[in-house]
């Protein structure tokens, strides 16, 4: 069963993303976006980047699937910087529900 961890325990210290390439992906994860107002998103982003969330939308609900065992952090920034706005166990079995949070980038992190 899925389950959200606080959001500031944060993704591990020192294990940045090198945005500019530099290391292959370790693996993939399928995540639909449930955003607030309508214009759900679904995409297939790779593993141990930080993306940007074209927009800053609204976010409500996360389901991770396709994936490895995986830690989704999200924050408000474009950068992945400031403090850690939603925290997200994946693979779901299903949507995890949150209270709606603007969400500019995120990472996901392999887990044990």
């Amino acid at each position: 069963m899925a389950s959200k961890i606080p959001a500031s325990a944060g993704p591990p210290s020192g294990n940045k993303a090198n945005v500019d390439g530099g290391f292959n992906p370790q693996a993939t994860s399928r995540i639909k976006w449930n955003v607030r107002g309508g214009g759900d998103r679904t995409n297939t982003w790779e593993i141990g980047h930080t993306h940007q969330l074209q927009g800053q939308p609204n976010i409500q609900g996360v389901e991770i699937t396709q994936s490895p065992r995986v830690v989704l952090y999200c924050w408000a920034s474009n950068n992945g910087s400031g403090p850690v706005a939603l925290t997200v166990l994946g693979p779901t079995t299903s949507q995890v529900k949150n209270d709606a949070v603007r969400i500019g980038s995120f990472r996901l992190q392999l887990r044990a």
